[in-house]
């Protein structure tokens, strides 16, 4: 099943799996506490997005005017600390849970890894291979067109030559 559905499956399940959340947490400390948990924490998260969002928010902003999409990280404290608040706003003990957890540098670098990991195997064209090669300024130079069509031919001539000695 591709990413896109079960991000779609995961969206219509999370209301029913945060209200038996609620539920349980009802029955173990009672309703008033769980309803006072439950405000408290989404006012935690405004709190935290008005304290750190615009900061946030600025270096979040920088970051995508210097780097563009690619400044959207899960790793990076910006991202993670918009998200974790955003998450906090939320009502419902299971956002709550992930939101305090994207505050945990630890936590933030293994989600990031496991959702790049789920979204690189989701991409066809990136199975077996590293889809980004970084190289600095002085790592590579343009090469002209009589170059590029000569470095082609003597690709497969020695294609050839495997060929024929096989």
């Amino acid at each position: 099943m591709s990413m896109l559905k079960w991000a779609l499956i995961g969206l219509l399940a999370l209301p029913a799996a945060e209200l038996a959340g609620f539920l349980l947490v009802a029955i173990l400390i009672g309703w008033l506490w769980a309803t006072v948990a439950l405000v408290s924490t989404s006012a935690l998260g405004i709190a935290l997005l008005r304290h750190r969002g615009r900061h946030a928010l600025g270096r979040l902003m920088e970051a995508l005017r210097n780097d563009g999409i690619a400044a959207l990280r899960l790793d990076s404290p910006a991202v993670a600390s918009l998200l974790g608040a955003a998450l906090l706003v939320l009502p419902g003990f299971i956002t709550d849970v992930v939101g305090g957890a994207l505050f945990v540098p630890t936590f933030r670098k293994w989600a990031a890894r496991r959702l790049g990991n789920v979204t690189s195997a989701a991409r066809p064209g990136n199975r077996g291979r590293d889809p980004v090669i970084d190289l600095e300024p002085g790592e590579w130079r343009r090469i002209g067109d009589h170059q590029r069509d000569k470095a082609e031919r003597a690709r497969r001539g020695s294609k050839r030559e495997k060929k024929s000695v096989a």
